[in-house]
């Protein structure tokens, strides 16, 4: 007897904006990601001895405000192991799961490979049934290319950076729900590093909070905070007016609150 679909866990967006709640109770530790400069020591041994004298400090230490370079790239593993690794998800020699996407195409995965890279699709798995040889799972809401960038992650660890720029709010909302942070930090960096804009910065700021991304949340507040006037006249706002009055609420009085301090230190150095 034929078994059902499972279809994804999480809710897509309304109409054109991604204001539409999520309804997403997933959550996610942060791991520090601070880095200590070692201090050379100094050394007691006289300097007409054969031993050479230590380099000189690094000029910038490395802080917990720096990212490493590595997010510029778009691959996190050496270029032999990429190959392999993409060359079984495009040929999916040996797939047992069939991914379901928006427009009914369909793409080849491993059961074995998604269960370890994603607890949540691990589950899903467990609790789908074998049809005709292979398991289906449905992604719908999100554009084919959206979905296959994602699996390709699951596989490789790389991506196309013009598939970032253009499905970056998806592979955010799909990294969350299923659970793998090496995307979601991807998305966040590069949204942070350059990715909002006056247009989307509201659709963003709402992601990140359903999305646990506090991070980024506040840096799209002060970002409204600083362009307001401009921020207000695009169609995000408008649509987060209507769907969300309390964060219109709270946004308006972030901007007053700002505008008084402003005034308070205006007055004090005066």
């Amino acid at each position: 007897m034929d078994s059902p679909d499972i279809e994804s866990p999480w809710l897509c967006a309304a109409g054109e904006s991604f204001c539409g709640s999520f309804n997403i109770r997933v959550e996610e530790g942060n791991a520090a990601d601070i880095l200590h400069v070692l201090e050379v020591p100094t050394s007691s041994v006289p300097y007409n001895c054969s031993i050479p004298k230590p380099p000189p400090l690094p000029i910038k230490p490395c802080t917990k405000n720096k990212y490493p370079n590595r997010f510029l790239h778009c691959s996190f593993v050496p270029k032999e192991t990429n190959d392999v690794w993409d060359k079984l998800f495009k040929e999916g020699n040996g797939a047992d799961v069939y991914i379901i996407t928006m427009d009914e195409s369909c793409i080849q995965a491993h059961s074995s490979i998604l269960s370890i890279a994603s607890p949540v699709l691990g589950n899903i798995l467990q609790q789908s049934k074998v049809k005709n040889g292979f398991k289906y799972i449905k992604i719908p809401g999100v554009p084919h290319e959206a979905v296959y960038a994602f699996f390709r992650f699951l596989y490789s660890s790389c991506f196309e950076e013009e598939d970032l720029k253009k499905f970056v709010l998806h592979l955010l909302v799909l990294s969350h729900s299923y659970l793998v942070p090496p995307l979601k930090r991807v998305c966040e960096y590069f949204l942070e590093q350059g990715g909002l804009t006056k247009e989307n910065v509201i659709d963003v700021l709402q992601l990140a909070r359903n999305c646990d991304a506090p991070r980024l949340s506040l840096i799209c507040v002060r970002m409204v905070v600083k362009d307001f006037k401009a921020i207000t006249s695009t169609e995000g706002w408008k649509i987060m007016k209507r769907a969300n009055p309390a964060l219109e609420q709270e946004l308006v009085e972030s901007v007053v609150d700002e505008d008084s301090e402003l005034c308070y230190s205006f007055r004090i150095t005066s």
